[in-house]
């Protein structure tokens, strides 16, 4: 099977040529049939993929959750195989692929949201806002801080949402914090909102936020960091396989790190509908 490693310039910047040889030295080493591809300004990731989807390949993305994201979008409904090496902000995707499953080419669950799809969090309200905040993704402030400079900001100026939620042939109306569905655990760079979610198990597990003060909303967001959130009477917690968010207008949502923007989210699990390829060493060797 051939290996095409596609390497998000955005992502890396000045390390791209580094991580590139780094890649091309691994393959040789590894003996494998291998591509290394690069995006920019002028071919994008769905470009680049286009030309592999009659084919079946393993598809490795060098970069960060969002670059996962684009990568997944574009291989839906093919017989390519998603792999990753995690070089962004967050990576809150491989925090909890290392915690629930074995190496290899594993089956995992697969989220249709509108027209596009996840395998991590997609989160609406102030999560969201933090996480399509532009000092998140300027490469110019160091990794550790983006996610907290995002939040100081957002607080400042953050009012709750109010939406519809249906699910299960019940509907939540309100105004909310945030909600957060999520297939994995990790997200905004290492927090733990859903401690206890599998990746292929069926269910996501949503979390619907009340609408707080900004006080205890920085405790909340805090107590993620330990799972301790989930004892706050503000976060009630749900299993479900579908439901809808609707809003009175246009909000904007981060799923896996890519920003969409509507008025409703129609969102599905589809159950083990993407292959994943998890190779440890393979990361290592690339890091290092």
């Amino acid at each position: 099977m051939r290996y095409i490693f596609l390497l998000n310039s955005f992502s890396l910047r000045e390390k791209t040529n580094q991580v590139k040889k780094n890649t091309m030295k691994i393959a040789k080493k590894r003996k494998l049939d291998y591509v290394i591809e690069i995006n920019d300004d002028n071919l994008s990731t769905e470009d680049i993929l286009n030309k592999y989807k009659r084919s079946k390949n393993i598809i490795i993305a060098i970069g960060g959750d969002g670059t996962i994201n684009r990568v997944l979008n574009s291989i839906v409904g093919t017989k390519n195989i998603l792999g990753y090496i995690p070089y962004g902000t967050g990576n809150d995707f491989y925090r909890s692929n290392k915690e629930v499953l074995e190496e290899g080419i594993i089956e995992i669950d697969l989220i249709s949201i509108n027209n596009s799809y996840f395998i991590n969090i997609a989160c609406f309200g102030i999560d969201a806002d933090i996480g399509n905040h532009r000092y998140v993704h300027n490469n110019l402030i160091p990794k550790s801080k983006r996610y907290n400079l995002g939040l100081a900001i957002t607080l400042l100026k953050y009012r709750p949402k109010e939406l519809e939620i249906k699910f299960k042939r019940k509907t939540i109306k309100g105004k909310f914090t945030t909600v957060v569905v999520c297939n994995a655990r990790y997200y905004g760079g290492g927090y733990k909102i859903s401690p206890n979610s599998l990746l292929d198990d069926g269910l996501l597990d949503l979390y619907v936020v009340d609408n707080t003060n900004k006080i205890n909303m920085i405790r909340l967001i805090n107590g993620m960091k330990n799972a301790l959130h989930e004892k706050s009477d503000k976060v009630n917690k749900y299993q479900v396989k579908e439901l809808t968010i609707k809003s009175n207008k246009e909000i904007i949502a981060n799923v896996d790190g890519e920003a969409l923007i509507d008025e409703e989210f129609k969102i599905r699990l589809i159950p083990k509908g993407i292959s994943i390829y998890y190779d440890q060493d393979l990361i290592d060797e690339v890091l290092k």
